[in-house]
């Protein structure tokens, strides 16, 4: 079982891309607004409201990106 001819591993990640970079974006929004509400929590003894607030603000600004990538691949 041998690869197709014509197959590219630079073309193949070349494709992959834009949906890496969706999922990089999702996890890493929701991490680094994570990481900032359970500090002003701990700050602001407000536990746990700002971190499932940032976490939240994280993923919505993560499907944001998740559409825009969606539609830029659309209008290929």
């Amino acid at each position: 079982m041998g690869l197709k001819p014509g197959f590219s591993v630079h073309k193949a990640f070349k494709m992959a891309g834009p949906y890496l970079n969706i999922s990089y974006t999702l996890m890493g929004g929701m991490a680094l607004f994570g990481f900032l509400g359970y500090w002003l929590d701990k700050e602001l003894h407000t536990r746990p409201y700002l971190l499932l607030l940032g976490i939240f603000i994280g993923l919505v600004l993560g499907y944001y990106n998740m559409v825009k990538v969606i539609q830029s691949l659309d209008k290929k």
